[in-house]
């Protein structure tokens, strides 16, 4: 997916948010958002939004001189999501149709995203109201949300790779493995990792943490974008990803990376931005589960 000009502007505000929530200085914050500006002279509508996203993040590492500037928040984003897993597991066993209630609260959970929302988020909160809402398993039909098509797909795969996004959203992710494994003990998991620190992004240290080991196999892509970027991925995870039967993208990032990639990805995400808005309609905060074209 290419960059929107509407991204331009986004990218400012991330800058400026993410420095307020790092706690960084005026003078600081101001620096980066001259050096964001100067990168932009030579940065292509092209080049996907992860790309840009990419250079942002590297010049906060390059600031405050922490290689993982979200390290504490992201420990933080998976005690609180792994406080709340039993009550997960327990909506998705006492529902009527479990995996689609596992792949609706995996949606969801997308909400815990420090780059659409890089002035913080209330994750307890957030889990709070997932765990609160009246789920609508098997409610009207949607164009964004083809379950149908995923569940078949289920059926007949035997390798899946699921490429994760953030760190106590995992815990999400975790509960849907889990709930896949059950109905279909014959698919291979794997779950995949970025390579680096960027953003609240899942390492493997972030999987082991959160017990994703205990249900797939962690697999690290080789990628430091926010958001896999096939050409920048490690060729041993490549042959992988090509022998896959089925790719599970999550996250609003990858959709951003892979949208365009070949292969048959099932994204799953959560609306959270006016550009995929209207990329792919919908409205936001609409919860996707879409093949890709």
């Amino acid at each position: 997916m290419r960059t929107s000009l509407d991204c331009l502007p986004c990218f400012f505000r991330q800058t400026l948010e993410a420095g307020k929530l790092l706690g960084l200085p005026a003078d600081s914050i101001k620096h980066l958002m001259d050096e964001i500006g100067n990168e932009l002279k030579h940065f292509p509508l092209e080049m996907s939004p992860p790309e840009m996203s990419y250079h942002m993040q590297r010049l906060f590492v390059a600031l405050t001189g922490k290689e993982d500037p979200y390290l504490e928040i992201k420990d933080l984003s998976n005690k609180q999501a792994l406080d709340v897993i039993d009550d997960l597991r327990k909506l998705v066993s006492e529902s009527q149709t479990p995996l689609e209630t596992a792949v609706r609260l995996a949606c969801a959970g997308n909400i815990i995203d420090y780059g659409a929302f890089p002035s913080g988020v209330d994750v307890q909160a957030e889990i709070t109201k997932i765990l609160h809402q009246q789920s609508s398993p098997g409610g009207s039909a949607s164009s964004l949300f083809d379950f149908a098509s995923f569940h078949q797909a289920l059926k007949s795969a035997r390798r899946i790779l699921y490429i994760g996004d953030n760190a106590g959203e995992i815990v999400f992710d975790r509960v849907l493995l889990e709930t896949i494994a059950q109905e279909f003990p014959q698919i291979e998991l794997s779950f995949v990792t970025r390579e680096s620190p960027i953003l609240n992004d899942v390492l493997t240290k972030d999987a082991l943490d959160c017990g994703l080991d205990s249900v797939a196999s962690i697999v690290s892509s080789g990628s430091k974008t926010p958001g896999l970027l096939l050409d920048k991925a490690d060729p041993a995870f490549l042959k992988l990803y090509h022998e896959a039967d089925m790719i599970i993208s999550k996250g609003q990032g990858n959709f951003e990376a892979l949208s365009d990639a070949e292969g048959p990805i099932y994204f799953l995400f959560i609306i959270k931005c006016e550009v995929i808005m209207r990329h792919i309609g919908g409205s936001l905060r609409d919860l996707v589960l879409k093949k890709n074209s």
